[in-house]
């Protein structure tokens, strides 16, 4: 269904409409609008007849008077074809995100945006909430496979508030002795632990930072926000 373009002159045109259907129909007289909304009756008479325009100051008292809103002079099926194809259109559209070189993971030097800019592009819902988006290609990791395998593509999101407030089990970039990696975080006052795939149920191994006068921000670089799994040739079964 084509929806009309909702103006605020098409809306005003719409509560005209709704009034004079309402005198139509015996709901209302221009009297009792009139005493509704304080305006005398002559003026509700050419307002409805068109002769005097009603302006939006104007149609803002009569919505208050009989307790409506805008959005009731909206037909519900307009409205919810709306929101679903501007919710599909969200989705559809895409992103370009610069793709960093080289591999995040431990033993690996941290990854920068390379000179040839490289861009890989993402869902915009997925990136519409990020602060300076980035994609890293991942080194190889046993200690978080299967979840996160060598050369899958993460989106990270650099955001400050995100990396200072850790989500409980949220999946973040980390500096560690070793070198940058993922791993899922869990913070207790001033100690974060982490979290891998197989140290997962074992909270008794599970490596801790103390941050008592260490900024997070220099340990949590990044939050995952979204994984790609990267299809390898020997993925494929025969």
């Amino acid at each position: 269904m084509e929806i009309a373009p909702h103006t605020f002159l098409s809306l005003l045109h719409r509560l005209l409409d709704h009034l004079r259907l309402r005198v139509r129909n015996g709901e209302l007289t221009e009297r009792s609008l009139a005493r509704l909304t304080g305006i005398s009756q002559p003026h509700v008479h050419n307002v409805l007849k068109g002769i005097r325009a009603l302006s939006p100051e104007l149609a803002d008292v009569v919505l208050t008077s009989l307790r409506l809103s805008a959005l009731d002079l909206i037909p519900r099926d307009e409205i919810a074809d709306y929101l679903t194809r501007t919710s599909a259109h969200r989705q559809s559209r895409m992103h370009p995100v610069p793709v960093l070189s080289g591999l995040l993971g431990l033993h690996q030097p941290i990854p920068r945006k390379g000179t040839r800019r490289e861009v890989h592009t993402v869902p915009f819902h997925l990136t519409e909430s990020a602060t300076d988006p980035l994609i890293a290609s991942l080194a190889a990791d046993p200690e978080m496979e299967p979840l996160f395998a060598a050369r899958d593509l993460v989106l990270l999101d650099q955001s400050e508030v995100a990396r200072a407030l850790v989500q409980s089990e949220g999946y973040y970039v980390v500096r560690t002795a070793e070198g940058p990696c993922i791993r899922a975080l869990h913070l207790v006052g001033d100690t974060l632990f982490l979290i891998t795939e197989k140290n997962r149920t074992d909270s008794n191994s599970w490596p801790q930072f103390t941050l008592a006068g260490v900024n997070i921000l220099d340990v949590v670089l990044a939050r995952v926000i979204w994984l790609n799994r990267r299809r390898r040739w020997e993925d494929h079964v025969a």
